[in-house]
């Protein structure tokens, strides 16, 4: 990992903050990047020159012109891009037909267009070897109710994964997702209490583990997944077992 240049999107906080740094204490320069909030952004990125080099770029990836900047000032700040995590995502749990045209297109543009966007511009400059990671979700993999549009949209960020490994055999570019459950962030957090459930509830009737999942799990996944040169087109499920349980409404 040690001078690999690193792009995590949605960097400013929770699982993509905690990414950006692991790499950063593996030795990759890492670019943070964050849509509005550049304080998170430049807390994020402290902590990343704790341990590394790094850039803070403020760019709405949901869009192909944000996606574009990104590429930009990599190139110029590094010249390549070696890892590419796509963390960028939102998730709002809402009944299917309470959805309205704006939060749909927020959705797709966001959890979707997102990384179809930075795949195609950061690819440009990623040499062969490079490694990319889509970060996806349980809920595109067994449904949830209220979740039907982040889960079906993640289910196309699986998809997605597969599609490109094959495509980019030819680049030696490796493409792979991971899937996690409840994560113990704000998001996180909020999914449970919309469920109107405490953590210790949620994990003693959802998991087998009995424990929820905390972004450090995540990152170490990615770390694996960068540094394993024959694992392309594979999503790993980080649960607690949850996919087991079988009740997965809310």
């Amino acid at each position: 990992m040690k001078g690999k240049v690193a792009v995590v999107t949605g960097s400013g906080r929770g699982i993509g903050r905690e990414i950006a740094v692991y790499l950063a204490k593996q030795g990759a320069n890492v670019v943070v990047n964050v849509k509005k909030r550049v304080e998170d952004g430049n807390e994020t990125l402290a902590e990343v020159r704790k341990y590394s080099n790094g850039i803070m770029v403020q760019a709405d990836v949901s869009t192909r012109a944000g996606a574009r900047h990104i590429a930009e000032e990599t190139q110029k700040e590094y010249g390549q891009c070696d890892i590419l995590v796509n963390n960028a995502g939102l998730g709002i749990g809402m009944p299917f037909l309470d959805s309205d045209d704006r939060l749909i297109e927020k959705m797709v543009s966001t959890n979707y267009l997102s990384a179809i966007y930075c795949t195609q511009e950061l690819t440009k400059i990623m040499p062969e070897g490079g490694s990319i990671i889509m970060m996806a979700s349980l809920a595109g993999i067994r449904p949830m109710v209220s979740l039907s549009l982040y889960g079906s949209l993640k289910a196309a960020i699986i998809k997605l994964t597969e599609y490109l490994a094959l495509e980019f055999k030819q680049k030696k570019i490796r493409v792979n997702s991971i899937a996690p459950s409840i994560v113990k962030t704000k998001m996180g957090e909020s999914l449970i209490d919309y469920m109107h459930m405490t953590e210790d509830e949620y994990t003693s009737k959802h998991t087998l583990t009995g424990s929820i999942i905390y972004p450090e799990e995540i990152a170490k996944t990615v770390d694996f997944l960068v540094s394993s040169p024959n694992i392309t087109g594979q999503t790993i499920v980080i649960d607690s077992g949850q996919s087991l349980i079988g009740d997965l409404t809310i």
